[in-house]
């Protein structure tokens, strides 16, 4: 694969082993990166004890006209090998190639989702359903419980956290702890909006079904005929030409997205090109094609948001952003 002139390409590092198949099985997880990062050129290298090493691959690479080059150390702890011997590796290719940036991405090391992962393998081997409760009170005092003690460690204010909160409760997904991205007059306007009975915009009919606690009209387009046809003529998807139908609603409305990326660039185009302002915008599309790049959109917008980076989301994170936000004193 030739690289393009002036790509970034991206090396992940290992320290290396003198049993080739340790290698190997490293090789082939990087090859599965790559794939699922598609476009981009991502090779193996080895600090130590196997090739091909950090400066093979750098010369590889500033050989085929490679501008940025990006290292991942693949360590779980910032060691000796991470805080001195591969910055000073780097410092030699910086040297040998000074016309090739190069930047060292931070490893693994205190990375939450590492904690999450061996929780739950532990759990599935601590855990009897011999001990599960079974009053659906306590149920969710012990799931709340849980999430809390996550929660412990991050930092939000307190109706922030009841957001995330319910997220998280929603979907069992503790990601959104360090995911979730919330504007600072997100819950004021959300719940303004929420206490004087504005319209809530949907993007699914399933996240209307989702939001309970709310006492507004929900609105969702994508099931009428003619959102269907105007898709169909305009060449777009049914939930960007339901926003559109329901443009003339979207003033100082909720509008809450769980699936379609399409839908949220909609309503950014419309409010960029001066027609009416939501309130706020929570935006959570679920998906590997737009998802996280309308999010990281409205994140630039001057919208109000509630939003996440990344792929995930959803309609049931969605609905219990707009459900946390009316149950809020």
């Amino acid at each position: 694969m030739n690289a393009d002139r002036n790509s970034t390409s991206v090396l992940i590092i290992s320290h290396g082993s003198p049993r080739e198949q340790a290698n190997e099985v490293f090789a082939q997880l990087v090859d599965k990166v790559a794939a699922r990062l598609k476009g981009a050129t991502v090779l193996p290298a080895f600090f130590s004890l196997a090739r091909p090493s950090i400066q093979d691959q750098v010369a590889q690479l500033a050989a085929r006209d490679v501008r940025r080059i990006v290292l991942m150390p693949y360590f779980l702890h910032n060691g000796q090998h991470v805080t001195r011997d591969i910055p000073a590796q780097v410092e030699k290719c910086r040297e040998q190639h000074p016309g090739v940036e190069i930047e060292v991405m931070p490893t693994l090391h205190g990375e939450p989702m590492i904690e999450d992962l061996l929780v739950e393998r532990l759990m599935g081997g601590l855990s009897s359903a011999e001990n599960l409760p079974s009053d659906g009170k306590e149920i969710e005092k012990q799931s709340h419980s849980f999430v809390d003690l996550r929660l412990e460690r991050e930092e939000f204010g307190p109706s922030a956290r009841a957001v995330v909160r319910r997220v998280i409760h929603a979907t069992a997904d503790f990601s959104f702890a360090t995911t979730m991205r919330i504007h600072p007059d997100a819950i004021e306007r959300g719940t303004n909006a929420i206490n004087a009975a504005r319209p809530i915009i949907c993007d699914v009919t399933m996240l209307t079904a989702g939001i309970t606690r709310a006492r507004c009209e929900t609105l969702c387009a994508i099931g009428d005929p003619d959102v269907a046809e105007k898709a169909k003529a305009a060449g777009c998807t049914r939930s960007a030409a339901a926003m559109e139908k329901l443009a003339d609603h979207l003033g100082g409305a909720i509008v809450a997205i769980g699936n379609a990326p399409t839908a949220l660039w909609k309503v950014m185009e419309i409010a960029a090109g001066g027609g009416p302002r939501p309130a706020l915008v929570v935006g959570v599309p679920v998906g590997f094609v737009g998802a996280r790049e309308s999010k990281a959109a409205l994140l630039e917008s001057d919208l109000c948001y509630i939003t996440n980076v990344g792929n995930r989301g959803g309609s049931a994170a969605a609905a219990a952003i707009v459900n946390a936000l009316a149950s809020l004193d």
